[in-house]
């Protein structure tokens, strides 16, 4: 079942969320066919225009997340996996810790984390997943089997370490806990999901927990970072 937007206000204050998402995205307007209306909503041209700069721009996209990205592989010693996507308003890449292989069976081991450009958050999970390849058809049936939510057993460190590198490269961005996160807003919709109701990970970074959320299973603390939103 999933969360609909909610949280306790005589304790955190995450308005900020809220706020930037309805900047950004007409509630309660649909895509519906071709570009009607929602398309001309200022904050989703606003938005077209932040993704352009940061990503299709080839020199920005450089400057502002590769080579960040590629030096936390150099410090760790992993490969790296790009996986910013053109049209999601965020940077984002993952750190491979495992790739073991028995015959046309892959079991991956990343840690993907996120940056997103509308607003100060950022997004740091784990992921086991499992892919069969079809080599007649050179295709493969992927399957999110776990997702780590927070600094646990074979993730701590990178998960940590990680985490450390971007603060010091955005100190005034938090994390957007995961279980925050996976809840969706009635009437949010954004371009590149046809979902009707969106979460908001969907709003302020990319598609792939929505692609992993078929009876998702966690482990470690889904609330965690929650303590950043604490009410002064």
């Amino acid at each position: 079942m999933k969360l609909t937007f909610n949280f306790n206000t005589s304790k955190y204050d995450l308005w900020e969320i809220y706020e930037t998402i309805v900047r950004y995205y007409p509630i309660g307007l649909t895509k519906g066919e071709g570009r009607g209306i929602y398309f001309d909503y200022h904050g989703i041209k606003e938005l077209e225009k932040i993704v352009v700069e940061n990503v299709h721009n080839e020199e920005n996209f450089q400057k502002r997340w590769v080579r960040f990205s590629d030096s936390i592989g150099i410090k760790l010693g992993k490969e790296m996996e790009g996986k910013t996507f053109g049209q999601a308003p965020s940077f984002t890449s993952s750190v491979i810790l495992e790739r073991n292989e028995i015959g046309n069976c892959q079991h991956l081991k990343e840690l993907t984390f996120s940056v997103s450009m509308i607003g100060n958050y950022y997004q740091i999970y784990g992921e086991d997943s499992t892919t069969i390849f079809d080599f007649n058809n050179r295709s493969g049936y992927r399957s999110t089997n776990v997702i780590t939510t927070s600094p646990l057993e074979d993730f701590k460190d990178t998960f940590e370490f990680v985490e450390r590198e971007i603060l010091l490269k955005y100190p005034s961005h938090r994390i957007v806990p995961f279980g925050f996160g996976q809840s969706i807003i009635k009437g949010l919709q954004v371009r590149y999901i046809d979902d009707e109701d969106c979460s908001i990970n969907n709003a302020l970074f990319n598609q792939f927990l929505k692609e992993a959320d078929h009876n998702i299973i966690t482990r470690g603390e889904r609330n965690y970072g929650l303590e950043k939103w604490l009410k002064v």
